[in-house]
Formats: C-alpha cells, sequence, structure tokens
C-alpha cells in the first residue's frame, strides 16, 4: 500500500482484496481509477473541502502507482527524527506548523548525507548521527502550475549533546527550533502534517 499526502489529505493506493468499505461524507473510495481520474485529484480536492481521504483501490496496486506518479515531477528528499541524551526529538516550526527537518537530496549525496546536512542546516545542531531507517513518505505541491511528487526517506538520528539550543533557518519559514519529549504534546500532533505522524508513528512501532 502506498499513502500520498495532496492538500494534506490522504490519499491512499490499497488492493481490491483488502478494500471492502464504502464511500460517505468524509471518506471516497474510488475503484480501478482511470488516467483522467488520476490526473484530477488535485483539482478534485480542491472543489470538495468535505473530502478528508481518498482511497483508490486496483487490483494491481503497483501499476496504479505509477501510472499516478507519471503525472507529477518527481523530488527526492530526506530528514531525520532527532532525538538527544534526554530520548527528546527535535521539532521546528515552519510555516506556523511544526515540523520535523527535512530537505531536497543534492547531486552525488547519499540519502543518509542529505538527511544529516539538511538536519543540521535547518536546526543549527550537529553532531548527528544516523541510527537506522524510519519510513518512507510522499506529498504533493504546486510550483508555476508544476505539479511535483516530493518523496521523502526519513532517519533516525542520535545528537549526543542535550537540549542544545538551535538556529532557525529562516530562509526556509523556519522560526523555532526545540526539543519536545516523547510524545509530544497535543497542540503539537495536531498542528504537523500526516506525513509526519507516520514517521512518528514508525519510531513508536519500532520501539515497542
Amino acid at each position: 500500500m502506498y499513502v500520498v499526502f495532496m492538500l494534506n489529505r490522504r490519499v491512499s493506493f490499497v488492493n481490491s482484496k483488502a478494500e471492502n468499505s464504502h464511500s460517505n461524507g468524509s471518506r471516497l473510495s474510488v475503484f480501478n481509477p482511470d488516467k483522467k481520474t488520476l490526473k484530477d485529484l488535485p483539482k478534485f480536492l480542491k472543489a470538495h473541502i468535505e473530502v478528508e481521504e481518498v482511497v483508490l483501490v486496483s487490483d494491481d496496486v503497483e501499476e496504479l502507482w505509477i501510472r499516478f506518479c507519471l503525472n507529477y515531477f518527481e523530488v527526492l528528499s530526506a530528514g531525520g527524527l532527532v532525538l538527544n541524551s534526554k530520548n527528546k526529538a527535535l521539532w521546528i516550526n515552519r510555516n506556523n506548523h511544526w515540523d520535523l527537518p527535512k530537505g531536497k537530496v543534492e547531486p552525488g549525496e547519499s540519502l543518509e548525507e542529505a538527511a544529516v546536512r539538511e538536519v543540521s542546516e535547518e536546526t543549527g545542531i550537529e553532531n548527528l548521527k544516523v541510527t537506522g531507517d524510519l519510513a518512507t513518505t510522499y506529498h504533493t505541491y504546486d510550483i508555476d502550475g508544476v505539479v511535483h511528487l516530493k518523496t521523502t526517506f526519513w532517519f533516525s538520528m542520535q545528537h549526543k549533546g542535550g537540549d542544545t539550543i538551535g538556529t532557525p533557518q529562516s530562509i526556509e519559514g523556519i522560526t523555532e527550533v526545540k526539543w519536545f519529549e516523547i510524545p509530544v504534546p497535543t497542540k503539537i500532533w495536531e498542528s504537523t502534517y500526516g506525513s509526519i505522524r507516520i514517521v512518528m508513528n514508525a519510531f513508536k512501532n519500532r520501539s515497542i
């Protein structure tokens, strides 16, 4: 199964054998969507703000996902969930939403190298060590009429220090860098994106 966030709403790609539910006011199931349906998804979600989730159902999920991706300019990104010596997680406030640091992978970089560099650039926090893989998330966005699909590879990281004071990268719209205990406060959880909740849940399940 694939999950992509579009306008901060969840679009799931599932196998027909696993999908037995029906559409309701906030959840729409589409069986075997055609090319036009896939291409018009952003337009549909903009016009139907009441729809909170779309489920795309197919006998061949991989083929459906490939057809979906063909409509987008793909961007590779990498980021990290950083824990310090006090077992607190590193968060950033970007454009009035709490988020985890991430950014585009540069030519010649490995995913791990890009993740460490981006975390350091966006937060000012250094002395980072990658400790494992966490999750891969997908979300779409529009720049000057060109629709992009960003694939973000997430890694768990360790910072050797404690509550080190960070430096927000203001050019990226970041205004705060803070350490929060896990689980994070409700106001942080409710303010963040669905894709970030996937990362945090992956960390939680790995820790059980």
